[in-house]
């Protein structure tokens, strides 16, 4: 005689489907290509592939810089006498002692970007301080080339600028390197010891993203080489207020061109300018 085992393992039935869930709507396209998104991709994906993805981010990402070209930026720059060297300028009507480098950097963040000049042997208690402010910066270098020394050290042939903020231009045709060597302008009547050219005035233009019509600030003024070549910049970019401003275009200035290598030293010492 056959008997049924019972078992505890009861077969569970499949749940029927709900009424209330109704048939998945269609997928929007590619937001890229405009191509079907595969059924594989999860429900909020906006692209059909890894190249598209990256595609339409690079196109939002310019789409934010240019937003933010379109409102004015408050730059400074800031070039004061580097620690431990301050007795150079005692005869300036300016001078002021040592510079207090805390409130420099507190004072610095006030803007959306700045960039600020030291030397080599200062630049660790520079970024100590940003440090401890919290404050992500970069460190970029102009190198000013070899000068005559009878010092038993080797020269320095460069200077860090650190800069933060600003605006990000894409794509960045710049870079974080300036070769470019200074001599004195021994023509110039505001000729001040430690003033930098013209080509490095717009090389950190550059650094911070600078773009009319954004403001800056030399906060120290020194020849006013800095004012001078930002004016020249919102000048040029003005729209021509005659005909004869106008046959003339508004080219942009003609920049001192960097060279991947050091020219050789001058044959007379020369003071960094």
């Amino acid at each position: 005689m056959n008997q049924t085992v019972p078992t505890n393992h009861a077969r569970a039935s499949p749940a029927p489907p709900s009424r209330s869930a109704g048939a998945p709507g269609p997928r929007p396209p590619c937001a890229y290509c405009r191509a079907e998104i595969p059924p594989t991709k999860r429900k909020t994906a906006r692209t059909c592939s890894k190249r598209c993805r990256q595609a339409i981010h690079r196109i939002e990402r310019n789409a934010r810089i240019l937003a933010t070209a379109t409102h004015p930026m408050r730059l400074a720059y800031a070039d004061p006498p580097y620690p431990g060297r301050a007795r150079l300028y005692r005869d300036q009507p300016e001078y002021a002692g040592e510079v207090d480098l805390a409130s420099l950097l507190q004072e610095l963040d006030t803007y959306d970007g700045w960039a600020l000049s030291t030397s080599a042997d200062a630049l660790p208690t520079v970024l100590s301080l940003c440090v401890a402010r919290g404050r992500t910066v970069r460190v970029a270098a102009w190198f000013r080339g070899q000068r005559n020394h009878n010092s038993l050290y080797p020269a320095s042939t460069w200077e860090p600028v650190i800069f933060a903020g600003g605006r990000h231009v894409a794509p960045a045709a710049h870079s974080d390197a300036l070769i470019y060597t200074a001599r004195p302008r021994t023509t110039d009547p505001r000729q001040l010891l430690g003033s930098k050219p013209a080509a490095f005035c717009y090389w950190m233009f550059d650094l911070l993203g600078a773009r009319p019509p954004d403001t800056v600030a030399d906060l120290y003024p020194g020849t006013g080489i800095v004012s001078r070549c930002w004016q020249t910049i919102l000048k040029r970019a003005a729209p021509p207020t005659s005909t004869r401003d106008a046959a003339q275009g508004t080219a942009t200035p003609c920049l001192p061109q960097a060279s991947s290598t050091f020219p050789s030293a001058p044959p007379v010492p020369a003071r960094h300018e």
